[in-house]
């Protein structure tokens, strides 16, 4: 999970938002696909999105952590 913060003008009529959070896939970082990944049981890999373990990525709200999300 990354973040960033937004920019906030002197003029803006808004109240200021703060952080924003963006998520990477994990395939960004493995430059290729390695042979013999370890993979999920078929069913599993349904559920999940993916057949390979190293490629999946559960989703984390970090809006709903902090309380910011009503």
């Amino acid at each position: 999970m990354k973040t960033y913060d937004v920019y906030h003008g002197p003029f803006d009529p808004c109240p200021p938002i703060g952080h924003k959070y963006y998520s990477t896939p994990p395939h960004l970082y493995m430059g290729f696909q390695p042979r013999c990944l370890e993979q999920f049981p078929i069913r599993e890999a349904l559920f999940r999105g993916t057949l390979w373990k190293e490629l999946y990525d559960p989703y984390e709200n970090p809006y709903r952590k902090r309380g910011e999300l009503r």
